[in-house]
């Protein structure tokens, strides 16, 4: 009797003894090498990107819901707090297995998208973010010191997650070509380059009515619709670039910026603060939507969809739409009570 009782005994020693050897490996895993997740997103005040490519992304936070990419551009906050929302939901879905292991580190190796998260100044976490499952429900990714690779995931969300890491600049940018209060609006000026008869300036007298004039030869827009101008102002709170041209080659560049800018629009503000832009044609591509003239069927002199555009003191090219700067390059006579005249074939 004494015999089974120590036995037993010693079967549930060793069955606790097993219990908390499995629990305390297990608390470890969970605790250093499985812990992607940032709960406090509000602390984050630092995020840097890295690919294999050799590029690279720093998003800094400059306030509540504003953020800088590469302390250049303000960040697209889309994108920003989508990534912030992916850190802080992340969860492990499984291990990868020996059989994966080898193969998950040799691809993770060649095209993983490296992540550092900073919390009050202090890096918090590093891992590598690397490609989808098989079902594309979960991603692999390695947390730096970790001794295997993870599935990860959000429950309840249907995808990958790879496509939220990325460490193009171009990408992380705010398409911001205007961003003004309408309120803070003191004068626009907007020529045409090839039809001087279409240029015009909106200028805001003391007492904040509107001053509306074609400018060569100068002559007054009589009868100013309120509501209309101010919607016009409006415009210029949210006028966004398509993307960045980043195939332009040099010789391209110089040979664009030898011809005249089609248009020229100023823009600024009660702080004496003016931002310019210049509009360039683009010429027709394989990948322009239409490429002859539709009542003519001759070739068209110019891509009828899209444009060059360059800030002053910015390098960059950016590629535009008309239809979104139709806003932006109205007739002025639309500011009266009544006008409506459209764009005119010839764009601009």
């Amino acid at each position: 009797m004494k015999n089974k009782i120590s036995i037993l005994i010693f079967i549930l020693l060793a069955g606790i003894t097993g219990w908390l050897f499995m629990n305390r490996k297990s608390s470890t895993i969970t605790g250093d090498l499985r812990d992607f997740a940032v709960q406090d997103t509000s602390s984050i005040d630092k995020i840097f990107l890295a690919d294999r490519d050799g590029r690279t992304a720093l998003l800094t936070r400059a306030g509540i819901d504003q953020w800088m990419v590469n302390q250049k551009y303000p960040a697209r906050q889309d994108a920003v707090n989508n990534l912030l929302e992916t850190v802080k939901l992340l969860e492990v879905r499984s291990p990868v297995g020996k059989n994966l292991y080898n193969n998950t580190m040799k691809l993770m190796a060649a095209r993983s998208v490296k992540i550092e998260i900073y919390q009050k100044g202090k890096l918090a976490k590093t891992y590598y973010v690397g490609h989808p499952t098989m079902d594309n429900l979960g991603t692999f990714m390695y947390l730096e010191h970790s001794t295997v690779p993870y599935i990860m995931h959000i429950p309840g969300f249907n995808g990958f997650l790879s496509t939220r890491y990325f460490a193009n600049e171009n990408e992380w940018r705010d398409r911001i070509i205007f961003r003004f209060d309408p309120r803070t609006i003191v004068h626009i000026d907007v020529k045409n380059t090839t039809k001087a008869d279409r240029n015009f300036s909106v200028t805001r007298n003391p007492d904040s009515t509107f001053a509306v004039a074609f400018t060569q030869p100068l002559k007054q827009v009589p009868n100013i619709d309120i509501m209309k101008m101010r919607k016009y102002l409006e415009v210029f709170s949210k006028t966004n670039f398509e993307r960045v041209e980043a195939n332009l080659r040099t010789a391209q560049a110089d040979s664009i910026m030898k011809t005249a800018p089609f248009s020229v629009v100023s823009v600024t503000d009660d702080r004496n603060y003016t931002k310019t832009i210049r509009l360039f044609r683009k010429p027709i591509t394989a990948s322009s939507r239409n490429q002859v003239d539709e009542n003519t069927g001759k070739p068209l002199p110019f891509d009828m969809d899209r444009f060059y555009t360059r800030i002053d003191g910015d390098e960059v090219w950016y590629i535009c739409q008309y239809f979104h700067f139709d806003r932006v390059l109205i007739n002025p006579l639309n500011l009266m009570p009544g006008g409506n005249s459209k764009p005119t074939q010839d764009r601009y």
